[in-house]
């Protein structure tokens, strides 16, 4: 486990707070994808939490995060009701799920907060790859369109390589760009699938089961659809 500094606690939306953390000397190495168990002493007690990591690995001095205000668990709370800059916590890096280069250009679909790992990937890609990779985003609600920013920013440095799709899933709210509704097969097909070699998925079960079926049902080979589940 490395000792981290936490600092720049921002809330990024209504229910998710970003903040990141500093190594308390050296670098921290990680993936594009991957995520943290990160080990807090509350009360006491040790209570370990996994979150996803949303920084671009190029940039190793330290490590971003978005967690969102769901759930009882002690860490989450911690984070959402009384953590502040300066707190000392520490982490330890795991996940298989990642992308390396030769996975070249790249969709991914993120649902809700499982955008996290894939706002890495996305970063990575757009500034330390020449392949492309659109994000397409479905949220319940606009107001949690996280990363949104960033993301178009992104967009605009990279116009030819780097893209960005979203919709709204809850009931007569209108999407930008797509219409409304959730992420189906009918919208997969618009993306011109043939342009990317990987896709990877994240957010609830239903989300990744349902899109992976739809795009093995469009043609995708199973061995280029790649996801981790953790609801």
């Amino acid at each position: 486990m490395v000792s981290a500094t936490v600092c720049n606690i921002k809330q990024e939306t209504p229910s998710t707070k970003s903040f990141d953390l500093i190594p308390a000397s050296g670098e921290i190495h990680f993936l594009p994808g991957q995520w943290i168990d990160l080990s807090i002493l509350i009360n006491g007690h040790t209570e370990v939490a996994g979150y996803s990591i949303t920084s671009n690995p190029a940039h190793n001095s330290s490590i971003s995060l978005a967690v969102k205000d769901v759930g009882d668990d002690l860490v989450t709370r911690y984070i959402h009701d009384s953590m502040v800059d300066g707190d000392i916590v520490s982490l330890g890096v795991g996940g298989t799920c990642t992308y390396s280069s030769d996975k070249r250009n790249t969709l991914l679909l993120a649902g809700g907060i499982g955008i996290t790992p894939l706002i890495s990937i996305f970063k990575y890609i757009g500034e330390t790859t020449s392949h492309k990779a659109l994000i397409f985003h479905s949220v319940s609600s606009s107001k949690e369109f996280l990363f949104q920013k960033d993301i178009e920013t992104l967009c605009l440095k990279y116009p030819e390589r780097l893209f960005y799709k979203q919709t709204i899933s809850e009931k007569f709210q209108q999407s930008i760009d797509t219409g409304f509704g959730r992420i189906t097969k009918d919208a997969l097909q618009m993306l011109s699938l043939s342009c990317f070699d990987t896709v990877f998925l994240c957010g609830p079960n239903k989300f990744i089961s349902d899109l992976s079926e739809c795009l093995i049902e469009i043609g995708l080979d199973e061995s280029q659809i790649h996801y981790e589940k953790w609801w």
